[in-house]
Formats: C-alpha cells, structure tokens, sequence
C-alpha cells in the first residue's frame, strides 16, 4: 500500500543539492541497517516559539484590535467628580445621587478579563479544530495555598519502596516520581480517542491503520529513534485521524508528519524533512510535508505533553522489580498493540498494566501485588478484559504483511522474547 524504501537500496538519498551523504553501516540492533551521516551536515535553524504562553487582552472596535485598559473603579469615581465640581451647588447634589447609581452599570461595562481570555481561547479552539467538549486541565492543586493547622499535622504519603531507595537521586526523584505518574494519569483524559473509524463515510479501515503503524515501526528501526518517539507519533496519527476525515492517499503522509513531529519533541537529533521524502519514495514534497506538520500540530492544539503507555510501562516495571527479559516481554506484547485498532479508545496506562501482567505470567516472575498496584492505582479486576484481548491478540497467527514488530523481537538484543510461546486464557487468569 505505502511506498517503501529499504535506506540500503540507495547510498545517497540527499545528493540533491543538499551537501550531506549517507552511507550503510553493518548490522545494527534489531537486524537492520544503521545509519551514518558523513561530509556536511546541513544546518537547520532554531525552532521559533510555538507557543501561546502571552495572551492579550483585546477587543474588537470594528476596525482593528485595541488593547484593553481595565480601569479600577476609584478611577471613575475621579473622572465623575470631576464634571461634578463644574457644575453649581444646587445641581451637585443631585447629580452625585444621579451618579451613583449609575456607577455600578458604569463598571459592568467593561469586559472582564475572565470573559476576554475565555471568548479568545474559543476563538482559537475553533480555527484550530479543537473540539468543543475539550476537558482542560485543573492547576488548582498547585496553588493550594492553605495552611491549617490539621494539614499540618498529618503525616507526609508513604513512598514506595523504590522511591525511597531513591530519594536523593536527582535523576530518578523519588520524592517526586509517585506525582508525576498520578499527574500523567489525570492527563490522560484529555487525550481519549473515540473510535472514529467505525462510521460508513470513512474511507480509511482498521487494517490500513495496521500497516501504517508497522511502517512506522520500520522507521523507528532505521532511524534508530527513541520508543516514546514512536508511540508518541502513533498516539498524534490516531488523535488527528479522529478529528479529521482524511483520504487513504494521504494516510501515509499523516504517519510521516506524525513521526517527524515526535523526533522534534522527543529526540535530542531528530532526522532531516528530506530522510522523510525518501522513506515516503518521494510521494510527497517537502512544502506538503509543512503543510502537513503544521495541521497535525493545529489539531492537538500544539500540545504534546500526552501520557503514552510505553512511560507507564518502565514505571510499573521498576516499581515491581522486574527483570529486563520480563520487561522487553512486556514491551513486545504492547508494542503489539499499537497495531491492533481496538485497543485505541483503552486507557494507555491499563493497556500497560496488563502487558506487564502477562509477561509476569508468561515468565513466572513477579505477581501483581504491593507496590506495583499502589504505585499504578489498578487491580487485576480493574484491567482484565484487557489481558484477555492482548492474550488473543498473541495467540491470533501473524500476518506477512505486518511482521515488523515479530521479527524486532526475535533478534537477539530483544531477548528473543517474540518466540516464547503465549499462554491460554484460562493460565492466565488461574489464582490471580
């Protein structure tokens, strides 16, 4: 379906008047080839500001727009006794009871800031395509600013474990870690995906969403990309794919544009625009590139902080003690998932709590009990039919076409875990 390109079949992609080169390097994890860059590097320049951290206050007067100038009321008190020490005694008293009682409609005149930056943020929702129902985020809990006396007299929250063995590292911030975890599960309702393939009008099917994660997999592979860079990518493809109807043809062009957004946030080198007109075959310019970027980025209404469960995953694996085979097992079964369309509307963080369930069954090391359910807040009830879909999905015959992911892991720096041999349902969930 996609326009594929192996990097070995062509030495130097970017000989079009772009001054750099590549070259094919040996074998490389995962069975495939490594890229190298040799000669000039060309040189990119520095990302703009892309945010919207400074909001205006203005108005419309018809022509163009005006700062807003809220004036306090002891200003209009001024300005009204002003014209009042004009007029004649007999006439001031009765012009400040007048005056009075118009003050008040005076001052309601105004806009309030709270109207202004609400009525603007809604403008900037609908030229953005955000949806209206769009739950945002409290911050109430940050600027807790009480003090009482019985706040201060309760105990601080036990720590797990782990994060008390880590409580001075500034790396791994075990005073903290517990809270950035519970603040990615409170942002994970922000980003819930309908299942937005399911209407007739749609001309893109489950099984194209398939192989256009299993490309993405390939370039995650060749490009040597970060795993968040990739399920980041795969989570902006299904959140734009869901707010706007898209033709098959540009499907493709999606992925890409998707995957080179994520390597900006994620990587510490992300690839060049022209690796990704290469890898696409040559099918799209770099100018429908852009303009492809900058629609995705409009959608997510440019945010990109978005909880991915391949985070929850290392998290509920470090808290439980799990060895590095049980974890890659575990990452196989949920990079599985990215595949499959019926696990879009799931929660990311149950989705890696039950990969993380059955690679501790399939391995027999570990249970879900402790510190691993304190620290991710479910139970196994919480996320079992979870476990019965991801079980079926393993036991499900692999199809050619999308064999990306089984061959990844049957390599050697894998572990080899894709040919452990998956379990029954019924294992399972026997004595659990």
């Amino acid at each position: 379906m996609f326009a594929r390109k192996k990097i070995s079949e062509n030495v130097d992609p970017l000989n079009r008047g772009i001054g750099s080169k590549k070259v094919v390097e040996g074998p490389a994890k995962g069975g495939q080839a490594k890229l190298k860059r040799t000669g000039i590097q060309t040189r990119r320049a520095a990302f703009g500001d892309i945010t919207n951290a400074t909001i205006d206050k203005i108005i419309d007067d018809g022509k163009k727009k005006i700062p807003v100038a809220l004036k306090p009321v002891t200003k209009v008190h001024n300005a009204v006794n002003k014209t009042t020490r004009s007029s004649t005694k007999a006439k001031e008293t009765k012009k400040d009871s007048e005056i009075q009682l118009s003050k008040p409609s005076a001052v309601t005149n105004i806009p309030s800031h709270e109207s202004l930056v609400q009525s603007e943020q809604a403008l900037k929702n609908l030229a953005a395509g955000v949806p209206v129902d769009r739950v945002e985020e409290d911050f109430s809990f940050i600027a807790d600013t009480s003090c009482d006396s019985e706040k201060l007299e309760q105990p601080e929250k036990s720590l797990l474990s782990v994060d008390q063995e880590n409580y001075t590292d500034v790396f791994n911030v075990g005073i903290y870690a517990q809270d950035i975890f519970d603040y990615y599960k409170r942002r994970e309702k922000m980003f819930r995906i309908p299942a937005y393939l399911n209407g007739k009008e749609n001309s893109i099917t489950a099984a194209m969403r398939s192989i256009l994660v299993d490309w993405m997999v390939e370039i995650q592979e060749n490009f040597e990309l970060n795993h968040e860079t990739l399920y980041l990518a795969v989570k902006l493809t299904d959140i734009y794919l869901s707010r706007v109807k898209v033709d098959k043809d540009v499907l493709q062009l999606v992925g890409a544009a998707a995957v080179f957004i994520a390597s900006k946030f994620d990587e510490r080198c992300p690839p060049l625009i022209e690796d990704f007109t290469y890898i696409c075959d040559n099918a799209f310019d770099r100018d429908q590139f852009i303009h492809m970027e900058m629609e995705v980025l409009r959608k997510v209404d440019f945010d990109l902080g978005i909880p991915i469960s391949y985070r929850f995953l290392r998290r509920y694996a470090k808290v439980a003690r799990q060895s590095m085979e049980t974890l890659t097992l575990a990452r196989y079964i949920l990079e599985l998932s990215l595949m499959d369309y019926s696990f879009v509307t799931e929660k990311d963080s149950m989705i890696a709590a039950a990969s993380l369930f059955i690679a501790q069954k399939m391995r027999k090391e570990g249970s879900w009990e402790g510190d691993v359910v304190k620290g991710s807040g479910y139970k196994l009830d919480d996320f079992k039919h979870l476990v019965v879909m991801l079980n079926q999905m393993l036991l499900s015959p692999a199809l050619p076409q999308l064999s990306t992911i089984r061959c990844k892991y049957s390599h050697a720096v894998f572990h080899e875990v894709a040919k452990i041999s998956p379990l029954s349902t019924e294992e399972l969930l026997q004595s659990s």
